[in-house]
Order: structure tokens, then C-alpha cells, then sequence
């Protein structure tokens, strides 16, 4: 009689158990929410239609802005994207946007200088935080003669 009551009471709670996970995985949205990255890249600028060109890991001296482009899908009210700027390993520019309208969307980040001088020669990197969460990092340079930049992608 003791084991029937037990069966029964291991069977009850296994349910309850499974249908508790099923529910949470349905439901909850996750450390990063419901945003998607689909694409970031570096790049010179991007052309009228909003196609980046100059699309590359090298960058030759004397340019003096990159455009960094990120499609994101997806987003709720609260969901931010955060972009840092490193120049050899210091923090040079953080910007942060609301991803929150839901829209599937191209965004463009620029880095400039304020004098409108050439970006220095080095090694630069861009970290991006998905609601305060690091998902991607990506490095370039700035580099003496003629960069790799391929043409548009």
C-alpha cells in the first residue's frame, strides 16, 4: 500500500515538474530577450540604399570615419543594444539605443573624430551588449598604405 502511494506521489510530482519546465520554456524570454543580431559588420559608410561598402578588417590611414551596420530583428520595449568603441584596448566612444519598436532594421554607428582629423593608426575593436550582455566583439585596424577593405559586400 506504502509503494502505491509513493508511485502515485513520484508520478503526480514528475508531471507537475514537466509541466512547470514546459511552461518556463515557453515563456520566458532569456538573458537576452527576444532581439536577434543578425548582422555587424565594419565598414567606410553606406550607400544611399543603405548597403554598406568598404567592408573590411583593415582600413587604410587618412580615412576619417567607419560606419559600423548591425540588423537586428525582433525587440521589446526594454530591449537596448550598447556599442564600445576601443582604440588599443581603451574605451574611446559608448553609445546606447532602444531596440524596444519590434522592427526589423539596419542601424548605423559611426566613429569619427571631433576635429574631423584621421582616425590614428592601431588596433581598434567593437564590443557589442545585447540588454547589458556582451554577443559579439570585432576587430579591425587602421593601418599604413593600402587596407583590405573589400568593396561592397
Amino acid at each position: 500500500m506504502k509503494s502505491e502511494k509513493s508511485f502515485a506521489l513520484f508520478v503526480f510530482s514528475s508531471i507537475l515538474f514537466f509541466a512547470l519546465f514546459f511552461l518556463w520554456i515557453t515563456f520566458h524570454r532569456g538573458p537576452l530577450g527576444n532581439v536577434r543580431i543578425e548582422r555587424a559588420v565594419v565598414c567606410v559608410d553606406v550607400d544611399d540604399s543603405g548597403v554598406p561598402y568598404g567592408v573590411g578588417g583593415r582600413f587604410s590611414f587618412g580615412i576619417r570615419q567607419l560606419c559600423m551596420v548591425m540588423d537586428s530583428t525582433g525587440g521589446e520595449e526594454d530591449d537596448s543594444v550598447r556599442l564600445r568603441w576601443y582604440y588599443r584596448g581603451q574605451l574611446i566612444h559608448e553609445e546606447i539605443q532602444l531596440l524596444g519598436d519590434g522592427r526589423d532594421e539596419s542601424r548605423m554607428f559611426y566613429l569619427l573624430r571631433e576635429d574631423g582629423a584621421p582616425l590614428p593608426l592601431g588596433a581598434y575593436e567593437i564590443q557589442v551588449d545585447l540588454n547589458d550582455r556582451p554577443i559579439r566583439r570585432i576587430p579591425f585596424a587602421v593601418v599604413e598604405g593600402n587596407g583590405t577593405a573589400a568593396k561592397s559586400q
